[in-house]
């Protein structure tokens, strides 16, 4: 493990800038999420190896022993739970006194001062060590006694709403803090953590991303120490305004947190706050702020609700903002879908009125045409002088029917699609209205994440897309139900196009089915597609391409397809 630690910090210190440029953050994502969604299994190994201990305890035998065990019991609760671990460290006081033990009794009155520091009982704590008989500490408790008064006074003045107080906690802080470092050797990871935090402090990250360097190398991947460690090197790289390394150390110091079932966590609600602050990424952001405010309350909601506090507000007010914006969205949604409707009960109307009046000119076209045969057969003896007049006449009629014929197929494609129209678009407004009723549901019951949830999905839409696609098929293949075969006969052999298993069209078959309807321009396929244009040009060439005859023919062979049989069956 030293090992490994030794590679990273070489690796930190000879390539910063490389590092910097090449972190991808993504596969970090993802392996904090499966973390969280493990964290679970992380917890109750926790919880069996406490079991394991109160056993041991319970079966003791004499007061010594008893203290051992409720040491281990409290250096399994530290992190874990705070009312648990100063349970136990009153255990050991206890024993410690009736032992007539002095320096387990300093040991465990240091413990206990530093626990009440940590879940932000400063009273208590600095009550604690003003007791101590500092002048019989040896050096390693005398180390732990400064330590922890330093970072006493340094939370004290930053947590002070008094200025001249919070001055008075500071210069206390640094006199004890300039006291460690004369102390501690310059090689420890205790110095290296003073100076790193000093440095970063005084607003020279460079300076101290150094020490911080020489710190990394002194902790084991996987531990406590490496995760607060973790942390404190993101707060460098955020007052450098490197917010990707900040980001990598938040989410290393918060794997190690989670995957030893650290409680008294700090990385993860940090990492919550940059991503809503600057990515605006609110899922995710509250993902990570929702599971680190339950391992917060676990531990002690004594401190850190008072950070966590303002970020959930935020948080929240950013829920109601959205929420907002979507309920709007919706209104409008369903004002266009109305409007959309009147449209077409006009558009209903306006092509029954059409067809009524080409009824009218297909009989007025029969009468003629009676008539014409007529007047062919009293004019029979001058149909010498009159053949060139008839082969006008016949090229004219064959127009005329080539006309009625494409109007017969544009009136049977819009029947067909109008209906089809009008039965979707209720389907939609039933869709519409159910949605609305279940997001009315939810906002009534506060389910706000199970509407995030709900909303933040794109499932929906891909469904719709796929019913539309399914309906388009449907439909055109019921207009043209030789179209694939006709289609493919235009292409060489080798090149024929076969949909997949189950599908009736695919996108090659869907772009020209667009243009055999009559919409041949790419930006308007492409919005009924969901492509871009460019990407429908390029598959209108390549199957162009594949064209058996004339490639500039193509399209053109591709809108007579199914014209063939109706012709016929006109002239029949």
């Amino acid at each position: 493990m030293r090992k490994t630690a030794f590679i990273i910090f070489l690796f930190c210190w000879c390539f910063p800038v490389f590092g910097q440029q090449q972190v991808d953050l993504r596969p970090l994502y993802k392996e904090l999420d499966a973390a969280i969604d493990s964290a679970a299994i992380f917890q109750k190994q926790k919880t069996d190896a406490i079991e394991i201990l109160k056993k041991q305890y319970a079966s003791c035998r004499d007061d010594e022993e008893r203290y051992r065990f409720s040491w281990s019991l409290y250096r399994e609760y530290v992190a874990f739970v705070s009312d648990s671990t100063l349970s136990y460290l009153q255990r050991c006081l206890e024993l410690a006194h009736r032992m007539n033990r002095g320096d387990l009794v300093v040991q465990s009155e240091l413990a206990m001062a530093h626990q009440l520091l940590e879940t932000g009982f400063y009273s208590e704590a600095e009550i604690r060590y003003n007791r101590m008989p500092v002048e019989q500490l040896d050096s390693a408790m005398r180390l732990l006694y400064l330590s922890g008064r330093n970072h006493l006074y340094g939370e004290m003045g930053f947590y002070s709403h008094d200025p001249e107080l919070s001055q008075q906690f500071h210069s206390k802080a640094n006199a004890i803090r300039d006291t460690l470092l004369t102390l501690l050797p310059h090689e420890s990871a205790a110095y290296a953590e003073l100076m790193s935090r000093m440095l970063n402090n005084r607003g020279t990250p460079d300076e101290a991303l150094p020490f911080s360097d020489q710190w990394l190398a002194k902790v084991l991947p996987g531990t406590r120490d490496y995760a607060i460690m973790a942390f404190f090197r993101s707060e460098i790289y955020k007052r450098k305004g490197d917010v990707t390394m900040q980001r990598y150390w938040l989410i290393q110091s918060a794997l190690t947190d989670i995957r030893q079932a650290i409680m008294d966590q700090s990385a993860l609600w940090s990492l919550a706050n940059s991503i809503m602050q600057d990515d605006g990424d609110l899922d995710r952001a509250y993902r990570y702020m929702d599971f680190s405010w339950g391992c917060i309350s676990q531990f002690s909601p004594h401190m850190r609700s008072w950070l966590v506090s303002p970020i959930l507000t935020r948080i929240n007010d950013k829920y109601k903002a959205n929420l907002h914006q979507a309920n709007s969205n919706l209104r409008w949604t369903i004002g266009a879908i109305s409007l959309l409707a009147v449209v077409l009960l006009c558009l209903l109307f306006y092509v029954s009125k059409k067809r009524k009046q080409l009824a009218v000119a297909e009989s007025e076209l029969a009468a003629a045409n009676k008539q014409l045969s007529a007047l062919n057969g009293q004019l029979s003896v001058k149909n010498d002088n009159l053949s060139e007049a008839n082969r006008m006449l016949s090229d004219i009629n064959g127009q005329l029917r080539q006309a009625v014929l494409h109007l017969n197929d544009s009136n049977r494609v819009k029947d067909e699609y109008i209906g089809k129209f009008l039965s979707m678009c209720s389907d939609y407004i039933d869709k519409l209205d159910n949605y609305r009723i279940r997001v009315n549901r939810k906002l009534k019951a506060g389910q706000h994440a199970d509407l995030l949830r709900m909303t933040g999905s794109e499932q929906l839409k891909e469904d719709e897309l796929k019913e539309l696609f399914d309906n388009f098929d449907q439909v055109f293949l019921h207009l043209f139900p030789t179209f694939v075969a006709d289609f493919n006969s235009l292409l060489r052999p080798n090149e024929q196009i076969t949909p997949a298993e189950g599908h009736r069209l695919n996108t090659d078959l869907r772009i020209f089915a667009l243009i055999r309807l009559g919409i041949d321009e790419s930006s308007k396929i492409a919005e009924f597609l969901h492509y871009s244009p460019n990407s429908i040009y390029a598959y209108r060439a390549r199957i162009k391409n594949k064209a058996a005859g004339n490639r500039d023919d193509f399209e053109r062979m591709v809108k007579e397809i199914g014209l063939r049989s109706e012709e016929l069956g006109v002239r029949s």
